[in-house]
């Protein structure tokens, strides 16, 4: 009897809940039906944006031979000159490989951007890359239009500096070499002969153009560390107390640019603490087929060929520096031909001793071919001289020989 009742009250049981699981699927179907024309109707006045996507990209390598300094001299912070044996490498140049993808579109009048650039060496010493440098890339994004501004964020390269950067000619080619026996990611160019290299920052910068022919940028960014590349520099962590802070001046006009940018950022030492600052003035002149460019900086606390490389002595005492930086370049039809000289001036702080560099020269003549607008081939003559306080200098000649090509 009671296995009778039970079996009866079970049978009620399952009849009740069955009754109960088709109302709940009845409820849900109506939820989910009412949820599908809830989202045709939204589909209808709020379309996803269409997104244009793009790849492009640059190879390069170039055959160097560099005639390396036997003199014995020494000067402690020179810009990675080689000594003794002469040398050769077959590498990138001042541009590295890069990979770059975007995707880009419109949304309630506003632009955006996604952007990122895998910008590895195409050179290593070593067997299975086993010394490869994959580090350097840039990913960020922007978003803005014409009447706010732009917000770029993410990793891309700095505004102090970049403008003379760009004008370097040695974009194409190599200009000076740096350990050329165990090559960098890429070459100097004219960086610590005259100019200091505007290096890949994470960042937040917004940038906006006023008055037809003025652009203003102003942003924050993660400080850099010390660094040392035997300049008997400081090396050490900046504290990160607070963002560094760079911005850009310029002025475009028909025939040119004339722009000014700044860095800052704060760094601690075993000393004490100091503000890592510099300032450039860089202008262009576009003549028909001639182009002048010209640029100036001033810096205490940053380097003179990379942002905190060798900036202070070994105790943190912050290094003064300062150079100047001129090119000419002529084109016909599809030849550039141009000449560039820099220099680059450090001055001793604290415990610096007088084998370290106190000036940095550079001369380059180069020449570069383009076919089918995308494969270049370019050929270069470089003389660089380091001299150190106590009036020591060595010397280094490079000629480089390269190919290239862009899509």
């Amino acid at each position: 009897m009671h296995i009778l009742n039970n079996k009866k009250k079970t049978g009620e049981y399952h009849m009740k809940n069955n009754d109960k699981l088709k109302l709940r699927a009845l409820t849900t179907t109506t939820l989910v039906s009412t949820m599908l024309a809830s989202s045709a109707v939204m589909a209808q006045s709020v379309s996803a944006p269409e997104w244009d996507f793009s790849f492009n990209g640059y190879i390069n390598a170039h055959a160097v031979y560099a005639s390396c300094d036997d003199s014995g001299a020494t000067v402690a912070g020179n810009a990675l000159l080689c000594t003794g044996e002469d040398a050769t490498s077959v590498s990138n140049g001042y541009s590295p490989s890069s990979f770059q993808f975007s995707a880009t579109t419109q949304a309630q009048g506003f632009d955006l951007k996604a952007f990122l650039a895998i910008e590895p060496g195409s050179t290593d010493n070593s067997a299975f890359n086993g010394n490869g440098d994959n580090r350097a890339y840039r990913a960020y994004f922007t978003v803005g239009n014409d009447d706010v501004g732009t917000l770029k964020v993410g990793r891309g390269y700095g505004v102090f500096g970049i403008d003379v950067v760009i004008e370097d000619m040695a974009l194409g080619g190599v200009g000076a070499p740096a350990s050329i026996r165990s090559p960098l990611n890429t070459t100097l160019g004219a960086a610590g002969y005259g100019y200091i290299f505007a290096d890949r920052l994470s960042q937040i910068t917004y940038s906006r153009s006023f008055a037809d022919n003025w652009q203003a940028d102003i942003g924050i960014f993660q400080p850099l560390d010390s660094v040392s590349f035997g300049g008997n520099g400081y090396v050490g962590d900046s504290g990160s107390e607070r963002p560094g802070v760079h911005g850009r001046l310029r002025y475009n006009h028909d025939n040119g640019f004339i722009s000014t940018t700044f860095y800052n950022q704060h760094v601690t030492t075993d000393i004490g603490d100091y503000s890592a600052r510099g300032v450039d003035l860089t202008g262009a002149l576009q003549l028909d087929n001639t182009r002048i460019s010209l640029s100036l900086f001033d810096a205490k606390g940053l380097g003179y060929y990379g942002l905190l490389i060798d900036a202070a002595d070994a105790n943190g005492t912050p290094r003064d520096s300062s150079g100047w930086f001129t090119q000419v370049t002529q084109t016909f039809g599809a030849t550039k031909v141009g000449l560039n000289y820099g220099v680059s001036e450090v001055d001793l702080a604290g415990i610096d001793q007088l084998s370290q560099v106190e000036k940095q020269s550079k001369f380059s003549l180069g020449v570069y071919h383009t076919l089918w607008q995308m494969f270049t081939v370019s050929a270069e003559l470089s003389s660089m001289e380091a001299e150190s306080h106590n009036n020591e200098s060595i010397e280094n000649e490079a000629v480089s020989i390269g190919f290239s090509l862009s899509f």
